[in-house]
């Protein structure tokens, strides 16, 4: 109502003075200004982009706004050999500010396409399903922007046809407003819902998609990255595919409805109007692309911090131990500095944008004004008309400002993550079951690994030519010096790879051939590092046959030898077990995980070096509870402590990826071998550690 106030003032203050022709003049200055203006802007950008770019370089070389922001008095820089000591140094993100400005701007222009082909890709996969509710609630939404053209239009004939229909006029209008206002909370529920529902739709999918891919991806990525697409991420996306979508299409018809009152009212100035929204395209284009380009950099590395704080977290006890609290610091502020000059030039792109829009809403005002005068004073319309046209146009472009602004501004902040998010969602699946890939039966005969070869990378091969068979009901272990290979013959039996030549069999059945779920439902894996969830000890034990009943899961921890144990606690099974299984010793929680497999009711009992960071006591413990098992499953352990394969019924040995020995342990003593060097070094390394522990102390 202050616009209105003061634009009436200066309509009436030209309306006095048109005799001395001063509101011409203001209007035909803003005309030609804009004119110029829009003029300068478009061969700005396009006929001078090189000598822009290189100009804007030197002038910010030069004169930055950024040294009169005093330095932060908790962020130091470092010297630059302590920096590139960092173990974050690499972080860095690429920049290509470096490169031509033709190339560039290429760059960019491919960059905007492709975030909009993504965004109505996502549109419709995750809004479309929801169309119905998505069009009523923007329906819903339209009834304030309804009611202030329903407002203006009356304030045109009052002004035209006086005071006598005022009154009528606000008693109309008061009882729309609480109408169009319930309509519009209506309106707000429903795609605050529908915002709430499509993201939780794509967290869905990311996390199923997390779950699925293959090992190598996991290897590869990193855990702050992949947490942030779950926050950062889906935080951008949310509204943008919700209520920001469904308020753009009310908006939308809005303008399109206010575009045909203001061409009824009058063609001409309407045609006249739209000059300064032409003029100010390029700017507002660019600002748009920039602000992507920018985005999406502050968002990366915003991703590389939150990763540094993980690795800062998981390596406090290393840093603590040795005094290094404040050096890291310093490496953490290093990512700091790295992130505050990425945000910066992201959140001036975004305000540059909004600027360049607000700017352009400020020009159509003035020129409307001087326009709208010359035909007041030419009598081609009426005050009243005039006024109404003024007030519509101005609501047309405030709500085509917030479409532009707002929510064009947001999907492109949007389709940052949809770019961030999609890298997952269509990362290709290195393991997946054949088209013609049948369950597996009950496991009753053996497995065998045939001309088996393989390699991380074709660069190297882990192993060559493995042939072996392994027997229903034996007890398997697989040992080897570091690097041998034994955890690539594990990763190879679960399938978490394929193998480069050759096959491994399942009672005659290619692994490649069987279904993932039926092969790895008769298998129980105990692996190297336990993980145990925060939850009890009842839960994490269950957690891989929910369904199974209290008896059952007391049966595996008594397999297992922890029900004692577990019953001497305060809370037994129901002892919460702290973040990762903090709160137990190691021992423990490999007991826990023997108990999982076990409930699991495997055929095929799978241990990846279930003992190697156990004291020799606790490993000796568990390794005889493992030997237990033994004739009731088909055991499977990969070890590099051998006394831990003494009753095995084969041994494996493994050397540089290749088989050189098996058979009992007396069979490979008696050969005096590679396996009889290996148990010589461990016997030797063991009785020097108990002569350690029992020398005299001085």
């Amino acid at each position: 109502m202050n616009n209105f106030r003061a634009f009436w003032l200066v309509a009436m203050t030209a309306a006095e003075f048109s005799d001395s022709n001063i509101f011409l003049l203001v209007a035909i200055s803003f005309a030609v200004g804009g004119v110029i203006l829009g003029w300068g802007i478009t061969s700005y950008f396009r006929e001078k982009a090189d000598e822009t770019i290189s100009l804007r370089k030197r002038l910010s070389q030069l004169v930055s706004p950024d040294q009169l922001v005093s330095a932060s008095q908790k962020i130091r820089t470092m010297s630059p050999q302590l920096q590139d000591r960092s173990p974050w140094h690499s972080h860095e993100q690429a920049d290509p500010a470096d490169q031509s400005a033709n190339s560039q701007r290429k760059l960019l222009t491919q960059e905007f396409v492709s975030s909009l082909q993504l965004f109505f890709k996502y549109v419709a996969v995750y809004w479309v399903p929801y169309w119905s509710i998505g069009i009523a609630s923007a329906v819903l939404l339209m009834s304030m922007p309804a009611y202030r053209l329903i407002a203006a239009k009356k304030l045109g004939v009052a002004i035209d046809q006086g005071a006598s229909v005022l009154v009528n006029s606000a008693i109309q209008l008061g009882i729309l407003l609480p109408i169009a206002f319930a309509l519009c909370l209506l309106g707000s529920r429903l795609s605050a819902r529908l915002s709430s529902r499509v993201a939780n739709d794509i967290r869905h999918d990311l996390f199923v998609r997390l779950q699925a891919l293959s090992q190598d991806f996991h290897k590869q990525s990193r855990l702050g990255n992949i947490l942030s697409h779950f926050s950062v991420d889906i935080y951008k996306i949310e509204p943008v595919l919700g209520q920001e979508l469904v308020r753009s299409v009310g908006e939308a018809v809005m303008t399109l409805i206010n575009l045909v009152i203001l061409i009824r009212m009058s063609a001409s100035l309407t045609l006249i109007s739209i000059v300064p929204i032409v003029v100010m395209l390029p700017l507002t284009l660019y600002s748009s692309v920039e602000m992507t380009t920018q985005g999406l950099k502050a968002i990366n590395q915003n991703a590389l911090m939150v990763d540094a704080v993980q690795e800062g977290m998981r390596g406090q006890r290393m840093i603590a131990g040795y005094g290094l609290q404040s050096l890291f610091s310093s490496y953490f502020s290093d990512e700091l500095i790295k992130l505050e000059h990425k945000r910066t030039g992201a959140v001036f792109s975004f305000l540059t944008f909004q600027h360049a829009v607000l700017f352009s809403a400020f020009l159509l005002d003035a020129w409307v004004m001087g326009v709208g005068g010359m035909y007041v004073l030419s009598d081609q319309i009426t005050m009243g008309t005039w006024i109404a046209f003024f007030t519509i146009s101005h609501n047309t472009y405030e709500i085509l400002a917030q479409l532009v602004n707002t929510r064009i501004g947001r999907w492109l902040e949007a389709s940052i993550g949809m770019q961030r998010i999609d890298q997952v969602l269509e990362y290709p699946t290195r393991i997946v079951d054949a088209v013609d890939a049948h369950p597996l039966t009950a496991f009753e005969k053996e497995i065998r690994f045939e001309n088996l070869s393989f390699g991380y990378s074709d660069a190297q091969r882990q192993l060559h030519h493995i042939n072996l068979s392994i027997e229903a009901g034996q007890f398997i272990a697989f040992v080897g010096s570091s690097g041998a290979g034994k955890s690539t013959v594990f990763n190879l039996l679960m399938r978490f790879y394929d193998a480069s030549e050759g096959r491994i069999t399942i009672d005659g059945h290619d692994i490649r051939n069987l279904t993932q779920q039926s092969m790895r439902s008769q298998m129980g894996v105990v692996l190297q590092e336990t993980f145990l969830f925060n939850t009890t000890i009842m839960n994490n034990i269950r957690i891989v046959r929910p369904e199974a009943t209290d008896e059952e899961v007391f049966a595996a921890a008594q397999a297992a030898e922890m029900h004692d144990f577990i019953l001497s606690l305060p809370q037994g099974y129901q002892t919460v077990v702290g973040d990762g299984g903090g709160r137990l010793s190691g021992g423990q929680r490999q007991r826990i995980a023997i108990a999982q497999a076990l409930l699991h009711k495997p055929r095929v009992l799978l241990l990846d070096e279930p003992t190697s960071s156990l004291s020799p006591e606790m490993a000796d413990a568990i390794n005889q509870t493992i030997a237990s098992l033994a004739g009731k499953h088909t055991v499977i352990m990969i070890t590099h402590q051998l006394k831990a394969s003494v009753p095995a019924d084969c041994i494996f040995v493994l050397d540089q990826g290749r088989l050189v020995e098996q058979g009992t342990h007396e069979d490979l003593l008696a050969r005096s071998e590679h396996y009889y060097h290996l148990w010589n070094i461990q016997q030797r390394l063991e009785t020097e550690a108990a002569e350690t522990l029992t020398l005299p102390s001085h």
